[in-house]
């Protein structure tokens, strides 16, 4: 199957975390203006899909165990660890955001 687009990511831990409610990594997006534009129309297709009758919904959590169904979409991406082979948590990560078409 088509990718409607693709953009790396990376993660990135906080280093400069001073209190708990800061985040724990950095997620940076990389967007050539190409692929925003396809990020667009794709983002906004999802968006005109869902609010049709039975259209997509996902699970918005008000607790570990409670949820409603909301009209909506996800977007998956995939990760890989610096070294795949280490057995240790990873420090940053880099991967793909590709939806598909």
């Amino acid at each position: 199957m088509e990718s409607a687009f693709t953009a790396k990511f990376k993660l990135f831990p906080n280093k400069k975390r001073k209190t708990g409610k800061d985040c724990d990594r950095y997620l940076i997006i990389d967007w050539t203006p190409a692929e925003a534009r396809k990020a667009a129309e794709w983002l906004v297709k999802q968006a005109d899909a869902a609010d049709m009758p039975g259209g997509s919904t996902f699970r918005q959590y008000t607790s570990k165990t409670d949820y409603e169904e909301v009209p909506g979409f996800a977007m998956w991406g995939s990760q890989w660890s610096v070294n795949p082979d280490s057995e240790e948590e990873w420090e940053d990560g880099r991967g793909n955001i590709s939806a598909r078409a």
